[in-house]
């Protein structure tokens, strides 16, 4: 059955309505008229009219509100696991928010707008207390929930699309913390102070790999010159293939290995032993878990070296200084697994190094 939309039209009075006229399952043309709508089929609102047109032919049990179709949506439109848990964690987080004295999960996606979406931003910074990032995060996975109860008709207009939040929006209490670009000297002295774990270490400095990517590292992954980055982990769960830039599952990248780090890798793989899945176990020769690695390993080498680096740095600290000294930027994103345009606009930072060529172009 192809869903009927309303018809739009002017009333003797010169007032614009939507009839909420449909054809019945015996083929007959009708117009609904509910008893909610005081037994009229003209109305004020186009969506008021979609659903008395959905009532009358018999199809209201599809999901209504936001919240009953958020619980199925992942399910009926899913993307990568990683994605739909981000997707499902940020939206669980705001859907008990009240928004105009009704909780998000209970507004009809229907008869959401624009106004709503500013609401629940005015919250989410005001109230909650939220950084800008996270509140651009959770719009972003609504937005997206949006457009496919459009696609599923159950919903005309995504109220979430195009709500912007400025970076500095004065509402927010809560400031992201700023990315920090560290020289390779100083990343090879914080991997240093790790002790055992500097080869760990190293690969986030020297390769620029994501704390997911490095976890589930096999031996067979390294070939003496490379690392074939093929899964990501998360909470002990290992997927096959790597983030990109949309969140989705790619086949994997090559990444180069630089001499020091190829030694300190091959003394790992000879250490761990021939019966080893892994390239990094914890003592128990099990994966490490996020938590865990931060615990015994990470905090503890910024403890030790009084760097406060965290892992992400190094990735962008890792592009900036590639890019800063004359890698092709095609090769480069290859390698960090993104896009050209993502990697200049997120990953590539000022380090202060072009002064002196700067006096001399200007003379």
């Amino acid at each position: 059955m192809r869903r009927e939309s309303p018809i739009k039209r002017r009333n003797p009075s010169g007032e614009m309505v939507w009839v909420a006229r449909y054809t019945g399952r015996d083929g007959k043309r009708r117009v609904a008229k509910p008893t909610w709508n005081g037994g009229r089929g003209t109305f004020g609102r186009k969506a008021e009219a979609q659903r008395a047109i959905d009532e009358a032919y018999g199809i209201s049990d599809r999901p209504d509100t936001l919240g009953e179709y958020f619980a199925t949506w992942t399910d009926r439109h899913p993307r990568s696991e990683r994605t739909n848990a981000t997707n499902e964690h940020r939206i669980s987080r705001v859907a008990a928010v009240e928004v105009e004295g009704i909780a998000l999960a209970d507004w009809p996606l229907r008869d959401l707008r624009r106004r709503h979406a500013l609401a629940l931003v005015d919250h989410m910074l005001r109230t909650e207390g939220r950084a800008t990032t996270g509140a651009v995060g959770i719009l972003r996975s609504l937005s997206a929930m949006a457009e496919d109860a459009i696609t599923d008709e159950v919903c005309d207009v995504n109220p979430f699309k195009g709500v912007r939040i400025r970076a500095n929006d004065p509402r927010a209490q809560r400031k992201p913390r700023p990315i920090r670009v560290f020289s390779f000297e100083q990343m090879h002295a914080f991997a240093k102070a790790a002790g055992g774990y500097e080869a760990m270490i190293r690969v986030f400095t020297d390769t620029g790999m994501r704390l997911g990517e490095v976890l589930p590292l096999h031996p067979k992954d390294f070939d003496g010159d490379t690392l074939q980055v093929r899964r990501t982990a998360h909470e002990g769960v290992v997927l096959e293939g790597t983030k990109t830039d949309h969140g989705e599952i790619d086949a994997g990248r090559t990444v180069p290995v630089p001499a020091t780090l190829a030694w300190m890798l091959e003394a790992q793989i000879q250490l761990n032993g021939l019966a080893s899945d892994l390239l990094f176990t914890t003592p128990t020769g099990c994966m490490w878990r996020e938590r865990n690695f931060y615990r015994d390993i990470w905090r503890p080498t910024q403890q030790a070296s009084g760097l406060d680096i965290r892992p992400h740095e190094c990735r962008h600290s890792y592009v900036t200084h590639l890019r800063a000294a004359g890698i092709n930027d095609a090769d480069l994103a290859e390698i960090a697994g993104h896009r050209v345009e993502t990697m200049l606009a997120r990953y590539t930072h000022a380090i202060g190094h072009s002064f002196s060529a700067i006096r001399a172009a200007v003379g």
